[in-house]
């Protein structure tokens, strides 16, 4: 692995990765503190996510102006100044705009940075793409335990280091000499990354379905405790590193249809486990689909050239977020039978891929 390029790259991923989930542990303090209806617990990540899906392609078309590092970088820049100003927020409407400031700079950040670093590795590209998504699962960790941060130096405080670190990182990707491509306007146009994005939106989006979904599940179906399983549901970011770095393994599979189609069964299968074994469901699941999603965007790349990635990542990470969330959905028509649901709607779409040439 130290033959890798673009350790800043992947040092930024962390810190990009944290900023999804710093203020999490902080939520139910902040609705405290400014007096906030319990429904803001909902719409603060809702700002972030909101805009970080609905200015993906935005940003993907200003990487073919600004070129994808000075876009990445920017996006950093955004990020670090809006966590800065979120622990200075005098009310919750503040943090409300400044969480959205801060997904409007993700957006930015995702796609330049991964074409970036595929095309500073040409001919890697599975494996800095699972080392790519390896590094979100470990800012992800990082950000969800930050609250532990707020409680040594205070939230202003916390907020502003993360701010900082966030800067630090864009200013580091900044000065060093990366190419700063340009990606053509016409990928857009790519049969082949749209009908990709689509068959699998399902595969993306069965993680999150259990991320968000299971220990309500547990508790209602299983009759287990949802704060043990809330905390085990862990697993699935940890168990998300081990598949990211292990993503190279299916290099082997020299078909990318193939390698796609198996890697995303394995990857939504294992919540049949969830029922009965949910700790090798949850670690097996998180294995494989961070896999999974690697080696998709890793098609991608490869399908469009790394030179032109940052808008056709951009393009698949949209359309994944947006028809991947309905599955949040799911519970709503059966709890009980839940994770049968999430197989049929996760992997009937991959029968799309029979239209990829």
């Amino acid at each position: 692995m130290s033959y890798v390029r673009g350790y800043p790259i992947l040092f930024a991923r962390i810190i990009y990765g944290a900023s999804w989930f710093f203020l999490s542990p902080y939520i139910p303090y902040l609705l405290s503190e400014f007096s906030a209806p319990k429904y803001f617990a909902n719409l603060i990540p809702l700002s972030f996510f909101v805009t970080a899906a609905i200015m993906q392609i935005p940003a993907g078309l200003i990487s073919t102006r600004l070129g994808m590092k000075n876009t990445y970088t920017l996006g950093l820049i955004i990020m670090g100044i809006s966590d800065s100003l979120i622990g200075l927020s005098k009310d919750i409407g503040e943090v409300l705009f400044l969480y959205a400031l801060t997904g409007f700079g993700a957006s930015f950040f995702f796609s330049s940075a991964g074409g970036t670093l595929a095309l500073i590795n040409e001919g890697r590209t599975i494996l800095v793409m699972g080392l790519y998504n390896a590094m979100f699962s470990v800012g992800g960790i990082l950000g969800l335990n930050w609250g532990f941060v707020d409680s040594l130096v205070g939230f202003t405080y916390a907020s502003l280091l993360l701010g900082s670190l966030t800067i630090i990182a864009g200013v580091i990707n900044y000065v060093i000499s990366y190419q700063n491509v340009k990606p053509e306007f016409k990928v857009l146009k790519n049969r082949n990354v749209f009908l990709v994005a689509l068959s699998t939106a399902g595969v993306w989006g069965s993680y999150y379905v259990v991320s968000e979904y299971f220990p309500t599940f547990s508790y209602y179906v299983l009759g287990e405790s949802s704060i043990i399983t809330g905390s085990l549901s862990s697993l699935l970011l940890l168990s998300s590193v081990i598949g990211g770095v292990f993503t190279f393994t299916f290099s082997f599979i020299k078909n990318d249809k193939l390698r796609i189609i198996i890697s995303s069964i394995l990857g939504v299968i294992p919540v049949v486990f969830l029922y009965n074994y949910f700790l090798i469901g949850l670690v097996i699941m998180g294995i494989f689909n961070e896999m999974a999603i690697s080696i998709i965007y890793a098609f991608v790349v490869k399908e469009v050239k790394s030179e032109n990635s940052s808008l056709a990542l951009a393009e698949v990470n949209s359309i994944q977020i947006g028809l991947g969330m309905l599955e949040l959905l799911l519970p709503y028509l059966s709890l009980e039978y839940l994770w049968y649901l999430v197989i049929i709607v996760s992997l009937l779409p991959l029968l799309i891929l029979i239209n990829v040439r």
